[in-house]
């Protein structure tokens, strides 16, 4: 029996700080580094901007600070699924980032609403690399998965919130159609390869107890 257990909130503490530092490298990555791909299809010349979606879209950080606040009230468990899930999808994202560094053309902007001057604000900030795949989607939609392993009784509302955060990525000119379905895969492989990975940690962890 072990009696110098780490405590829940200690191992929650430094998975958070791993993932925010990990996090933090987004914007290392997210400058031209030689040849940028552009992905833009058809389809996409088909999709028309509409700059009220930038509230859709920058509210992923709500969603992020409202999972994290449901995560960290669940027991040990399901916190660190969730904490390696989100650890693997940044991974997988910035390998692509690196190795396939991608782009977006955005229009200029000529609105004066609220809407078009915080897209404004978006762009300024944002470069326009890191397309492939969206982050914005495969957080959201990692995060919808995530609240339906939880049991939680909202998980559908939480999907509904994916949704349209994933809709805004493409509606405000921030990705690619390509860009959105990449970022559905990086979820999946993610969430699924997290749960696998974690079963297999916790056999090998009550074996040796």
């Amino acid at each position: 029996m072990n009696h110098h257990r780490v405590p829940d909130w200690l191992i929650k503490f430094i998975w958070l700080l791993v993932i925010l530092l990990f996090a933090s490298g987004y914007f290392l990555l997210n400058k031209p580094r030689g040849p940028v791909h552009v992905l833009e299809t058809t389809v996409d010349d088909w999709i028309p901007l509409i700059p009220a979606f930038v509230f859709a879209y920058i509210s992923l950080y709500a969603l992020l600070v409202v999972s994290l606040w449901r995560f960290w009230k669940a027991d040990i468990g399901v916190f660190k699924l969730a904490a390696l899930a989100v650890f693997i999808d940044f991974a997988l994202s910035y390998l692509c980032y690196l190795f396939l560094q991608t782009g977006i053309e955005r229009p200029v902007i000529t609105g004066t609403d609220i809407s078009s001057d915080v897209l404004k604000a978006v762009y300024s900030v944002d470069e326009p690399f890191n397309a492939f795949p969206s982050l914005h989607t495969s957080l959201s939609a990692l995060c919808a998965l995530l609240w339906r392993k939880a049991g939680s009784n909202i998980w559908i509302i939480v999907l509904l919130w994916a949704v349209l955060i994933i809709a805004s990525t493409v509606l405000v000119k921030q990705h690619y159609i390509v860009d959105v379905f990449g970022g559905v895969v990086v979820a999946m492989v993610s969430y699924y390869g997290a749960t696998k990975l974690a079963s297999l940690l916790g056999r090998r962890q009550q074996s040796h107890d």
